[in-house]
């Protein structure tokens, strides 16, 4: 027996009174929309709808009562709430029980109470769909999926066995899975296998964690929280704006003249029309390192935390960072470099000094190694600039977006790295790839709190 849908107000959303006039609003996590105003067919429909969830029929039966065109206008605020997520759809079990929710996530969502069922006669899980549990729910979706879907033990047995099979079982509800494929959870195939997202130009070079990663750190589609949200600052302080306390002791780096390299420095149109990526490097000397750091990673100024729940502690360095966090923590390691000894250093961005992480070895000769394969080079980089992440930093005030931000942040340091380089004479070349696990256990840090998130050889 097929379950029925039944629409809902969802749970998060409440109605409060609008800016201007007397009409009141529903508001959920990504929209808002005006309520309909009193003695009218729409009215009367949402009011039954405000008391309880129900079926479609009932609902227009509702509007419909002494008004010809009160169901019309019933369906098309009913429409409008659902594109913008303030309504749900609850499968019902035919003993009742609740099977499954369906949840709007994109303006393009369909109307499961009056829509007819999808027709499909072999389907399969989308490869982008993903299971993860919510609190107490085990929620299915996918960032090409217009709802996302609670459920029940019943209905994710089903989406498991669609997992394996484009059959359903004998004792799968045929609305469920007809509603899965509607969402475009389920997808349908072909004899041979094959689905549209198989073959469509525009989805089939996607992998599902990058699609997943562009789709929860865009706007859009999902109705998750995004942006700076503070959600750990009831929890905990903000991190500290810098995971290391300067060591007692470490090797001084020279400084440039700075008043000279603001006259006499090579024009930024030239430094970026030059910039290009060098893979056979010979080693250089302490003060072009120290100057080459100097111009790109040092901390100009440390602000600190404004009052309140939100504040928490910013560094100014000659580099753009999300929201100021500098969460970027700058290590090198080092196999030729005059006046140093090779090994493994964390850069000092305040007192402007290298502190020993590791002795050479076998892992610091793995990261150097590593990024001579990927850059495809005949030797080791004299230098090894690697860019590690505090996470929590970013974490605390960011959500959904935090991961973007920081690949966003690797990709600016790399820019003006590589124009400093340039300017002095360097040769320069960003990696796309390194071994995070490999540069953990060479620093000695918890891949989950501080690891690799980026890599540039240097060198003259």
């Amino acid at each position: 027996m097929n379950a029925r849908a039944l629409l809902a107000l969802r749970g998060e959303v409440v109605e409060v009174p609008a800016a201007h006039g007397s009409a009141s609003v529903l508001r959920g996590s990504r929209s808002a929309l005006a309520v309909p105003r009193s003695g009218t067919p729409e009215r009367r429909a949402f009011d039954r709808l405000r008391a309880g969830q129900a079926d479609a029929a009932t609902l227009d039966a509702v509007a419909d009562a002494g008004d010809p065109l009160g169901r019309a206008r019933w369906l098309l605020w009913s429409r409008r709430a659902i594109a913008q997520g303030l309504i749900e759809f609850r499968h019902i079990a035919a003993d009742g029980s609740l099977l499954a929710v369906f949840v709007p996530v994109h303006a393009d969502a369909p109307d499961l109470a009056r829509e007819p069922p999808a027709p499909w006669a072999r389907a399969r899980l989308s490869r982008f769909a993903h299971l993860a549990r919510r609190g107490d729910a085990l929620v299915l979706e996918s960032p090409i999926a217009s709802m996302r879907v609670e459920l029940s033990a019943a209905a994710g047995a089903t989406v498991l066995s669609f997992a394996h099979s484009p059959v359903a079982r004998g004792d799968d509800d045929p609305r469920l899975v007809a509603d899965l494929c509607a969402a475009g959870l389920l997808v349908e195939v072909d004899q041979d296998g094959t689905a549209r997202e198989d073959r469509d130009p525009a989805i089939a070079p996607w992998e599902p964690h990058d699609l997943q990663l562009h789709a929860r750190s865009r706007g859009g589609r999902g109705d998750h929280a995004r942006g700076g949200t503070f959600r750990f600052a009831e929890r905990h302080p903000a991190p500290a704006a810098l995971r290391h306390a300067a060591g007692r002791t470490g090797i001084a780096l020279p400084r440039p003249d700075l008043e000279r390299l603001l006259v006499d420095d090579v024009p930024l149109a030239r430094a970026t029309e030059e910039r290009v990526s060098r893979r056979e490097l010979a080693p250089l000397d302490l003060a072009r390192l120290g100057e080459f750091l100097f111009r790109t990673v040092r901390v100009r100024r440390e602000i600190a935390a404004g009052a309140g729940a939100h504040g928490y502690p910013r560094l100014d360095r000659p580099h753009a960072a999300a929201g100021g966090i500098s969460e970027l923590i700058t290590y090198l390691a080092i196999s030729a470099c005059d006046g140093v000894d090779g090994g493994l250093y964390r850069y000092d961005p305040i007192g402007h000094r290298l502190e020993l992480v590791a002795p050479a070895g076998p892992l610091v000769s793995h990261l150097l190694e590593e990024a001579r394969r990927a850059s495809g080079a005949v030797a080791v980089p004299p230098v090894l600039v690697i860019l590690a992440a505090d996470f929590a930093r970013l974490s605390w005030k960011y959500e959904s977006i935090a991961y973007a931000l920081l690949l966003k942040d690797v990709g600016v340091v790399y820019q003006t790295m590589q124009l400093a380089a340039t300017a002095m004479g360097l040769g320069s070349c960003p990696l796309g790839g390194g071994d995070s696990e490999a540069f953990s256990r060479a620093a000695g840090t918890d891949p989950l709190a501080e690891t690799s998130v980026g890599e540039l050889m240097l060198g003259s």
